[in-house]
C-alpha cells in the first residue's frame, strides 16, 4: 500500500481513537450481543480467527485464537522435512472455515524489549516518527537496527501527556525467526509478543514492517462497498418513488378541489338564479301588496267629498295622488281629506280659480298615498251626501215606478249605454271611474228634481 496513504489512515485512526465513539460503540455492541440467546450469540459474535505460531527449538506449536481466546491447535515437529512441515501447516490452515484467517508469529516475552514512555499529546498524530527520532535516547539501539511498534495505553489527568508502550526487537533476531519458518508459513501477517506465558494474552502489536506483511485481499471490503452502494441506490429510488407518489396525490387532490370548486360555483349560480326567479315572481305580488288598492282609494275619496264636488281627473303616480275638479267650497276639501286613511298631507297646487260656466271653484290637490288595502273605511259621509241619500231612500217606496217608467225620457236619452270595458293603464281607469261616478250623481240629482209624470185619467182617454 502507498506509504502516504498509510500515514493518512493512521492519522485518521488516531484521531478517531481520541474520541469516545470507539469505546461507546464497543460497549453498545457487547450489550446488544449479551441480550441475544446463546445460539444466536454464537452467530453474531466475532468469527475472525488467527493462527498463532510459537516457534520452539524442536517443534512448532500452532495456537488457534478466536474472540481473544487461544487454545492449542496442533504441534509440528521441526525434525520433519520442510515440505512436510509446510504441507501440515497448509492442512491446518485449510481446516479452518475462514478464508481470511491471519497468521501471527508470537515471540516469547523475554526476547523483546518493552518500555513505557511519556510523550506530549501533540506527538500522537506522528507517534512513529517521534519514536524513531527519540529511539537512540530511549534505547541502546538506533532506529535502523530494530523493528518496533507502539500503542497508547493511557493519558494523564490533565490530558496533556500520553502513556505510550514501546516494544522493539533487533532486526537480526526477527529475520532469523522468520527464516526458520517453513515455506507454507512464511507468509505471515504480523509479529507479536506474548505478554506472559505462551498461549495467554499477547501485546496486540505488530513488529513486522508494512512492506513484509502478507498481501491479502479482503473480500469483505468490496462486498461491503457494494452493499453500501446498493443501499444508497435503493434509498434514492425510495425517495424518488415517495416524491412521485406525493406528486400524484397532490395532483389528485387538486383535481378533487377543482371539481368541488366547479360544483360549488354551479350551486352558487343555481342559487342565484333561483333567488332571482323567486324575486321576479314575487315582484308583482309585493308591488300589489305594498301599493294601495285603487278601489279602496276611490271609495275613501267618494265618501269624503261633498255632493257639490266632482273630480275631472285623478292621477296616482310615484306614491302621490293628484285630484283635479270643481267644488262649491274648494278650500274646505283640505280638512276633509286630511282625516283620510288613504291620503296624507293634502295640499293645494296653484290657486283656486272660479268657473263662470258652472259657478263653482276649480281646484288641484296633491296628497301622499298611504296603504289602506282591505281596511274598511271609517269615513262618514258629508252632511249633504247624507241628506241626498236619505231623500232617495224616502222617495223610493212612495212612488214605485215600472222599470220602463222609472226615469224620465230625458234621463233615458241622456244616460249613456255601457260600452264593453277594455284594459287600460291604471291612471286612465281611475280618472274615467271618477268622471263616470260624478256624472251619474249629477244625472240622479236632476232626475230627482223633475216632477213625476201624472197618470192619465180614465185609462188615458
Amino acid at each position: 500500500m502507498n506509504p502516504v496513504l498509510d500515514r493518512q489512515l493512521a492519522r485518521l485512526r488516531t484521531r478517531l481513537a481520541k474520541t469516545p465513539l470507539p469505546g461507546f460503540f464497543a460497549w453498545w455492541g457487547r450489550q446488544l450481543v449479551a441480550c441475544l440467546p446463546a445460539r444466536w450469540r454464537g452467530l453474531v459474535e466475532e468469527r475472525s480467527e488467527s493462527l498463532l505460531i510459537d516457534l520452539r527449538a524442536d517443534e512448532m506449536i500452532v495456537w488457534r485464537e478466536r474472540a481473544d481466546q487461544s487454545r492449542e491447535y496442533a504441534r509440528i515437529a521441526r525434525s520433519l522435512p520442510v515440505e512436510a512441515q509446510s504441507a501440515e501447516f497448509q492442512r491446518l490452515r485449510a481446516a479452518i472455515d475462514d478464508p481470511g484467517v491471519r497468521t501471527v508469529l508470537c515471540i516469547p516475552p523475554e526476547r523483546v524489549l518493552q518500555r513505557n514512555l511519556t510523550l506530549p499529546v501533540a506527538a500522537e498524530d506522528s507517534l512513529r516518527q517521534v519514536l524513531a527520532f527519540e529511539m537512540d535516547r530511549q534505547t541502546p539501539f538506533k532506529a535502523d537496527q530494530i523493528y518496533f511498534d507502539s500503542r497508547v495505553i493511557g493519558r494523564d489527568a490533565s490530558g496533556r501527556n500520553l502513556q505510550v508502550e514501546l516494544v522493539l526487537l533487533p532486526r537480526a533476531q526477527l529475520d532469523q525467526e522468520i527464516g526458520a519458518l517453513p515455506p507454507g508459513a512464511a507468509g505471515i501477517d504480523a509479529v507479536d509478543a506474548w505478554r506472559a506465558e505462551p498461549g495467554g494474552e499477547r501485546r496486540r502489536i505488530n513488529l513486522l514492517p508494512a512492506e513484509r506483511r502478507a498481501r491479502r485481499r479482503d473480500m469483505r471490503l468490496p462486498l461491503n462497498l457494494g452493499l453500501a452502494a446498493l443501499v444508497v441506490i435503493l434509498l434514492i429510488v425510495n425517495m424518488d418513488e415517495s416524491l412521485t407518489n406525493r406528486a400524484a396525490a397532490v395532483e389528485a387532490m387538486r383535481a378533487e378541489v377543482d371539481k368541488s370548486n366547479t360544483e360549488a360555483r354551479q350551486v352558487a349560480a343555481l342559487r342565484k338564479t333561483l333567488a332571482d326567479s323567486v324575486a321576479g315572481a314575487n315582484f308583482l305580488s309585493d308591488k300589489k301588496r305594498n301599493n294601495p288598492l285603487t278601489v279602496a282609494l276611490l271609495d275613501d275619496i267618494s265618501r269624503r267629498l261633498p255632493e257639490d264636488t266632482f273630480l275631472e281627473r285623478l292621477q296616482i303616480e310615484n306614491g302621490e295622488a293628484q285630484l283635479q275638479g270643481q267644488s262649491k267650497e274648494a278650500a274646505k276639501l283640505i280638512s276633509l281629506l286630511a282625516s283620510s286613511n288613504c291620503l296624507g298631507d293634502p295640499r293645494l297646487q296653484g290657486q283656486i280659480q272660479p268657473d263662470a260656466r258652472t259657478g263653482k271653484e276649480r281646484f288641484q290637490i296633491t296628497a301622499d298615498v298611504k296603504g289602506c288595502n282591505g281596511k274598511p273605511s271609517d269615513a262618514k259621509a258629508t252632511p249633504g251626501a247624507e241628506a241626498a241619500n236619505a231623500k232617495r231612500d224616502t222617495n223610493a217606496p212612495e212612488a214605485p215606478l215600472k222599470p220602463d217608467a222609472a226615469k224620465p225620457d230625458a234621463v233615458k236619452k241622456d244616460a249613456p249605454k255601457e260600452a264593453p270595458r277594455k284594459e287600460a293603464p291604471k291612471k286612465k281607469d281611475a280618472t274615467t271611474a271618477v268622471q263616470q261616478s260624478a256624472g251619474l250623481r249629477e244625472k240622479e240629482k236632476r232626475a230627482q228634481q223633475q216632477p213625476a209624470p201624472k197618470e192619465p185619467v180614465n185609462g188615458g182617454k
